[in-house]
């Protein structure tokens, strides 16, 4: 069993977490970065710009690895809150679900970031022939919700394990 947090211990937890988030927040945008690749656009003779079947493909694709890697790391982030803070009650899902929503937030800023960028200004300079890559961003706001929905779930089933763990079941099952 854990022992009770002390004043002195408790700051570093929450330092240590934060740190923790956010270093969680900056791996999924890396990752994320090197995982999507952001489909390019042709630019024709006309100066129109072309995206082939493909390249449309590659486009869905970037927010499907950000799910994929958000779920995998709002599951870590889920175990994590919970061993860190394991007598906090009720309050350590919300303590779960801000973190998730900032790590996502860090993971999707970090991997914009990262690039490519500044699609417009590089689409206004190309000539005919050059590709030119899409910016590497999310499709739609809503991806960033797999982050706190994946970690409340982990949270979830660990309350509902604990509490089924204390139920004294001999005794229930006489009564």
């Amino acid at each position: 069993m854990s022992e009770p947090l002390t004043d002195t211990s408790a700051p570093r937890r929450y330092v240590t977490f934060a740190v923790f988030v956010g270093v969680l927040g900056l791996t999924d945008g890396v990752l994320w970065h090197f995982l999507a690749t952001p489909p390019s656009f042709t630019i024709g003779d006309d100066l129109g710009a072309i995206i082939t079947e493909r390249g449309l493909s590659q486009t869905f694709a970037m927010d499907v690895w950000f799910v994929l890697l958000g779920t995998a790391l709002g599951l870590l982030l889920g175990v994590a809150t919970r061993l860190v803070f394991p007598q906090m009650g009720w309050q350590v899902v919300a303590v779960g679900l801000v973190a998730a929503m900032l790590a996502g937030f860090i993971g999707w800023q970090f991997g914009h970031l990262l690039g490519p960028r500044d699609f417009a200004d590089r689409l206004a300079q190309a000539k005919a022939g050059d590709r030119v890559p899409m910016d590497l961003d999310l499709h739609d706001w809503a991806v960033l919700l797999v982050w706190p929905t994946v970690t409340s779930l982990v949270l979830f089933v660990a309350a509902v394990s604990s509490a089924l763990r204390s139920v004294d079941w001999h005794h229930a099952a006489t009564a």
